[in-house]
């Protein structure tokens, strides 16, 4: 249950609660927004400045045209995102940390750039190149003079025991700054805000910033991919219906694809949910998850990512709402808490103008059929099957509104039955 405003101020104080609703089939597309690294040698962008995305060059003129934060944006508009807001966090310099020692290790400041040649290992005299993967870099053997290299959680071996010996240089990035950024500027325009790494601190960054968003009626999902080194021994690091993780999360480049999803989500708005719809941006994924896999990853409440011959398949649309939460069950596809959502805004904006008129029956009524008429709407839509509107008198000054909703659950499953034989 979540508490929206209060009572100490004049205004509309709102209570969310989980409820058996599920909704398909609104048109309502919505707008995104997404923080990635940038490529400020080669783009003209600012840091921690955001900036309305509205076609491919202008994505590469901005933050590089060899940056992640320009991909994303790039297989976002084609995914059907119009525009998509993107910013890039600052970075600092992180000079000759001391890495010597073992041949594993992790650097002190994660994620680093994402362009290898950004990140320069010494070892024991000899200048190193940076491999990139998206894997443990432990299980790795890396070629003479090379270091591999996860940028996501710093992670890295060197080709051999820096012993006598090691250092590196990288850069490291301030996201809280420019999410705090995104939120203030953009936040309320957005319904998706993604995380262009899956460092698990960033993604924290990011889910917090939407639920501090709630408190302002300012709704989005956080999205982001997961970092799932193992997907069995993979724990969930949220409980909460304002967070969805999808995985794998790159493709066989190595490139974030979460531009193509929240694209897509865009897209779709509250039209249908995303299950089992195909990503047309992406074909090859970095890890092609078996069944056992798939069903291992999305038990931890993620949704898995199929990586098929003809393209990409989104799975399914959970949240990271655990079964032990009763609270937020009900929303625990994201398509549902989209419609919540909305439906918590049609009460608050239409209630919002009655704030200071005289408190009488009238008043009241009036406020019930305008809800009505809004909710009229939604069922002439299907996105919802029923509801009931209530408005009473509380005291002299207030007055309550109960909105029950019930809608339908997106198809997750169809029993097929095929016989051979003789048709009768």
């Amino acid at each position: 249950m979540v508490t929206i405003g209060n009572t100490t101020l004049p205004g509309v104080q709102t209570t969310v609660e989980s409820s058996r609703s599920v909704g398909v089939f609104v048109g309502s597309p919505g707008d995104v927004g997404v923080v990635g690294q940038a490529d400020f040698t080669e783009g003209v962008a600012d840091p921690n400045t955001v900036y309305r995305v509205t076609s491919a060059t202008r994505a590469q003129t901005w933050f590089g045209p060899r940056s992640p934060l320009s991909q994303i944006c790039i297989d976002a508009l084609q995914e059907g995102a119009f525009p998509v807001y993107a910013a890039a966090p600052g970075s600092s310099s992180v000079s000759a940390e001391d890495i010597t020692g073992a041949e594993i290790g992790t650097l002190l400041n994660a994620p680093v750039s994402e362009i290898a040649e950004d990140t320069v290992f010494t070892v024991n005299g000899t200048e190193c190149e940076t491999i990139l993967t998206y894997d443990d870099p432990s299980n790795d053997s890396p070629d003479t003079a090379t270091v591999h290299l996860n940028p996501v959680d710093g992670s890295y071996k060197t080709f051999e025991a820096p012993s006598a010996s090691g250092e590196v240089n990288y850069q490291e990035y301030d996201y809280q700054t420019v999410v705090d950024e995104v939120r203030n500027e953009e936040g309320e325009r957005i319904d998706f805000l993604a995380s262009g790494t899956e460092n698990e601190a960033v993604v924290g960054i990011v889910h917090d910033a939407v639920k501090e968003m709630e408190a302002s009626y300012e709704f989005a999902i956080a999205v982001a991919g997961a970092f799932m080194p193992d997907v069995v021994a993979y724990d969930t690091p949220f409980d909460s219906s304002r967070m969805q993780f999808i995985y794998p999360s790159r493709n066989e480049d190595g490139e974030s694809i979460i531009g193509s999803y929240i694209g897509l989500r865009a897209a779709l708005g509250m039209s249908a949910s995303p299950m089992r719809k195909r990503l047309a941006s992406q074909r090859d994924l970095w890890t092609r998850l078996s069944v056992p896999d798939t069903e291992a990853v999305l038990e931890h409440q993620v949704n898995p990512i199929a990586d098929e011959s003809a393209g990409a398949r989104i799975i399914d649309d959970v949240t990271t709402v655990l079964p032990t939460n009763p609270d937020e069950s009900e929303m625990d596809q994201g398509i549902a808490r989209i419609v919540v959502d909305y439906v918590t805004l049609v009460v608050e904006s239409n209630a919002d103008p009655f704030i200071g008129e005289l408190h009488t029956q009238s008043a009241r009524n009036t406020l019930q059929s305008i809800i009505k008429s809004e909710l009229k709407d939604l069922l002439s839509q299907n996105a919802i099957t029923g509801y009931n509107v209530s408005v009473q008198e509380v005291d002299a000054m207030t007055a309550s509104v109960d909105v029950g909703v019930q809608t339908i659950k997106p198809l997750r499953n169809v029993m097929a039955n095929v016989t051979a034989g003789r048709i009768d």
